[in-house]
């Protein structure tokens, strides 16, 4: 027999995943291989994984501002160069970001 779809793609999963899948196949009027196919090859993938670059300059922003706040709490103002620094660390982010959103940023970043 000569099939024109001859590659298999076989997953596992559970009750609950199974219930659910079905659930949506029923819903969508189409039969299972139909709607599979059609979920896994119409969507865009978008990879994430360069979010995880972004972590540690997130959190040495929030640490910068808990210091400034600590500070300004206490009477005192913030200087010119703590405020100057956070400034430097979101430009930072966004060009991370804007990196991200064009697929330039990788996780040994």
């Amino acid at each position: 027999m000569n099939r024109a779809r001859s590659k298999q793609i076989v997953i596992r999963m559970n009750e609950e995943e199974y219930e659910a899948i079905k659930k949506k196949i029923e819903q969508s009027g189409q039969r299972q291989q139909e709607y599979l196919i059609k979920c896994c090859t119409d969507k865009q993938v978008v990879n994430t994984d360069g979010l995880k670059a972004l972590t540690p300059e997130i959190k040495r922003i929030g640490v910068n501002l808990n210091q400034i706040a600590k500070t300004c709490n206490q009477g005192n103002q913030a200087t010119y160069e703590e405020i100057h620094s956070i400034g430097e660390e979101l430009n930072e982010v966004w060009r991370l970001l804007k990196r991200l959103a064009q697929g330039q940023v990788s996780e040994t970043q």
